[in-house]
């Protein structure tokens, strides 16, 4: 009797492992996970080297063409924003956002690359903001290409001090 009990007592421990390695699975199992979306995470929201390259002709104008398909009826031609006024973009009387200037006259510039393009890709991290994403419609090529543009259009004070920016 001592013998199946014995017994059933080792199966029932093979197939139910105790608490404590449970609790370990799923602890490691939980870091793995962690780590895998981590690190996906990161490498998404990574522009292409080539934004901190200096832009190819090519870019350039494979950019402006881009803008003008998607950029042009919020921030106008050549980038001056929707009212050159304010540059750095303000309120309408209504409370909604004016797109402000993205040819060195606004504030794009004072950002690092990670950040333009995350923001062409995802849109504003303002909620309030009328900016939203174009990651179903543009490629990170596309991406690059408009950004590059863009910093086509700065002056070459302001493209060398965005270049240094760490």
């Amino acid at each position: 009797m001592k013998k199946n009990q014995h017994k059933q007592a080792e199966q029932n421990t093979k197939n139910n492992p105790s608490p404590k390695k449970k609790d370990s699975l799923w602890l490691w199992g939980g870091l793995a996970l962690f780590i895998i979306l981590g690190a996906g995470a990161y490498f998404y929201y990574q522009p292409p080297s080539t934004l901190s390259a200096k832009a190819t002709p090519a870019q350039i104008v494979r950019g402006e063409q881009v803008f003008s398909e998607n950029c042009l009826s919020c921030h106008g031609a050549e980038a001056i924003g929707e009212n050159p006024a304010q540059s750095r973009g303000g309120q309408k009387a209504d409370g909604s956002y004016l797109a402000p200037a993205l040819n060195g006259k606004g504030h794009t510039w004072h950002h690092p690359n990670e950040m333009l393009f995350s923001t062409v890709k995802d849109g504003s991290v303002a909620k309030d903001s009328p900016m939203r994403g174009f990651k179903d419609k543009l490629s990170d090529d596309d991406i690059v290409a408009v950004l590059q543009y863009v910093k086509s259009l700065w002056p070459d004070e302001i493209q060398v001090r965005h270049a240094m920016r760490p």
